[in-house]
């Protein structure tokens, strides 16, 4: 079971990453294909490029159509087109898309936060019918010495005079 998940695993990179680097060759800004642009793309020009690679590696004179040729010829191409697409700019788009990859895998392995525990709040229940109703406690108005007396019925101050320039200068 594990073999077949390994070689299912294998021939999806065999299939996308030379097609993702050709797009990067081709297309080597952000703003020229959004993401699933680019991955349906690559998938095409993946499919593209492999069928080539047989093509020529089946040719009556090499005959090395076998796995191990056929993968080096794939590394080989991935290696030819990342160093064009690094010439080109292209790379900056994988770095961009490394970047937001790697945001979303650590916001799955960061544990959800537990919501601390909350007092649970009485209930108040009604008065039953068979009690009287208590009336809610009144605090005592404070006595009438202690509060202080209403504006109006304040002494009003005296106004005060101008105060005079010592010296006798006039101006």
């Amino acid at each position: 079971m594990l073999d077949v998940l390994a070689y299912v695993l294998f021939g999806l990179f065999l299939l996308m990453v030379p097609g993702f680097l050709f797009t990067l060759v081709l297309y080597p800004r952000k703003e020229s294909l959004d993401f699933w642009q680019r991955m349906g793309v690559s998938l095409g020009l993946g499919v593209l490029v492999l069928i080539y690679l047989g093509f020529v590696l089946a040719q009556p004179g090499l005959k090395m159509l076998t796995l191990a040729p056929f993968v080096l010829a794939v590394f080989g191409v991935c290696l030819l087109f990342a160093l064009i697409a690094y010439w080109r700019g292209g790379l900056e788009v994988a770095i961009i898309y490394e970047r937001a990859l790697m945001r979303k895998i650590s916001k799955l392995r960061q544990p959800k936060p537990v919501p601390p525990e909350e007092k649970p709040i009485p209930l108040k229940l009604p008065p039953s019918s068979k009690e009287p109703p208590t009336p809610p406690e009144e605090k005592p108005a404070p006595p009438p010495e202690e509060r202080p007396a209403p504006p109006e019925e304040q002494p009003a101050q005296p106004p005060q005079p101008p105060e005079e320039k010592q010296g006798g200068e006039s101006v």
